[in-house]
C-alpha cells in the first residue's frame, strides 16, 4: 500500500472517529432553518414597517416546543428568532434553553435596543449562536433614528462593541429605501469597520406605511441595486447577502422558504409562507400567507401541507412564466411577485389545509 493510501486510511479513520464523538446532527449538508416569529410586540414604530402595530401576541412555549421537536428529525440546523422584537418575548431565556438543549444553533434578528440586557446570558451560549442580525438604516445617527427610534443608533454602536469584545458573531441588515439608496457604499464600509461578519441587504416592501412615507424603491432602482451589490463585495472585501426582497437567485422557486429550506411558524402557531408575511399590514396578504396551524396538526402533517401548498404555488408560477414577455423583470423575480400573488390568491384556492377565516 502506498504512502498516500496509508495516509488517507489513517486520516479517514480519525475523521470518522471524531464524527462519532460529536453530539451534533451528522447530516452536515442540510442547511434548513426553522424560523420562529416569537412575538408581534415591538418597542419601535419604524416608518417602513410592514407589521400591524396593534398586534401583541406571543408564541406559546408549547407551540415552540412542538416546532423545535418536530423539525429536529428533518435535520434543521438553526432556529431563527424574529418578531416583532424577539428580546421582548417573555419566555426568551426558556426558549433559548429549549433550542440549545436540542442541539440547534440559533440566530436573532433584532433592532438592538434591548440587546445589552441579555449580554451575559448570550455570552454563556455564544458557541451556539449562528449570528445576531442588527437592523441599520443609515450611518448617519439622525437619519437612522428618524426611521426607527430616537437613541437607537447609539445603542447599536454599544451592541457592536459588546459583540466584538465577546466574540459574538453579528451581521448588519439594511433595508434599501428611497432614503438610504445613495448611502449603500457607506453602509457596507460601516459594517466592515464595525466588525460585522456580513451585510445583509433587503429592500423596503410595499405596505400602507412604507408607501405613505415614499420609501419603496421602483423596479429600475431595485435592478440597479442588485447589480451594484454583486460588485460591491469586490471593493469592500465583505460578504454581502442579497435578499429575495431585491432579487431572487432562482427564477422559479425564488427563495429559501419556497425551496423548503426555511419553515416559518408565527406567534399564533400558524405555518406561513415566509417570515416577511407574518402580521403583514394588509389583512388579505397575511391571511392568504397562512398555510396551516400547529395548534391542531403535528409538525409532520403541517410540513406535508406546506409541501402540497408549494407544489400549487410553483405550478402557478410556471404557468405565469409561460405568459411573460420579460423573464428578467425584477418584480417577477423577487418578493414583489408573492405580494401580488397573495393579494389575489385565486390560483391557490384549492388549498384544503389553509386556515379559514
Amino acid at each position: 500500500m502506498s504512502f498516500a493510501e496509508n495516509f488517507w486510511k489513517h486520516y479517514r479513520r480519525q475523521f470518522l472517529k471524531n464524527i462519532s464523538r460529536s453530539k451534533g446532527n451528522k447530516s452536515f449538508f442540510v442547511r434548513g432553518s426553522l424560523v420562529l416569529i416569537v412575538t408581534a410586540r415591538c418597542n419601535f414604530a419604524c416608518k417602513h414597517c410592514l407589521r400591524d402595530f396593534n398586534a401583541t401576541q406571543d408564541m406559546s412555549l408549547e407551540i415552540a416546543q412542538k416546532a423545535v421537536f418536530g423539525a429536529k428529525k428533518y435535520n434543521f440546523k438553526n432556529v431563527a428568532l424574529t418578531g416583532g422584537e424577539p428580546f421582548l418575548y417573555p419566555k426568551f431565556e426558556q426558549l433559548i434553553e429549549l433550542i440549545t438543549e436540542n442541539d440547534y444553533l440559533f440566530s436573532i434578528v433584532t433592532n438592538g435596543y434591548n440587546f445589552k440586557e441579555f449580554t451575559d446570558f448570550l455570552k454563556r451560549r455564544k458557541e451556539r449562536i449562528s449570528f445576531i442580525a442588527f437592523s441599520v438604516e443609515s450611518t448617519d445617527k439622525n437619519e437612522h433614528d428618524s426611521i426607527r427610534r430616537e437613541g437607537s443608533f447609539e445603542r447599536l454602536l454599544e451592541d457592536f462593541r459588546i459583540c466584538r469584545e465577546a466574540k459574538i458573531p453579528f451581521r448588519i441588515v439594511t433595508a434599501a429605501s428611497a432614503m438610504n439608496y445613495d448611502e449603500i457604499f457607506n453602509i457596507a464600509l460601516f459594517a466592515k469597520k464595525k466588525g460585522a461578519q456580513s451585510l445583509v441587504m433587503t429592500t423596503v416592501l410595499p405596505c400602507p406605511r412604507s408607501e405613505n412615507n415614499k420609501l419603496v424603491l421602483d423596479a429600475e432602482k431595485r435592478e440597479e441595486l442588485f447589480l451594484t451589490l454583486r460588485e460591491l463585495p469586490k471593493i469592500i472585501k465583505l460578504p454581502i447577502l442579497i435578499g429575495a426582497d431585491i432579487r431572487a437567485q432562482n427564477n422559479i422557486k425564488l427563495c429559501s422558504p419556497l425551496n423548503m429550506l426555511e419553515v416559518t411558524i408565527d406567534m399564533d402557531g400558524n405555518l406561513i409562507q415566509c417570515c416577511e408575511l407574518s402580521n403583514y399590514d394588509s389583512p388579505s396578504i397575511y391571511r392568504n400567507a397562512i398555510i396551516t396551524s400547529l395548534k391542531d396538526k403535528s409538525f409532520d402533517d403541517a410540513l406535508k401541507a406546506f409541501s402540497e401548498y408549494l407544489h400549487r404555488f410553483n405550478c402557478m408560477r410556471i404557468e405565469d412564466y409561460k405568459n411573460r414577455m420579460d423573464l428578467h423583470d425584477i418584480d417577477f423575480n423577487s418578493c414583489f411577485y408573492c405580494l401580488h400573488a397573495l393579494q389575489d390568491k385565486a390560483p391557490l384556492k384549492n388549498n384544503q389545509n389553509h386556515v379559514q377565516d
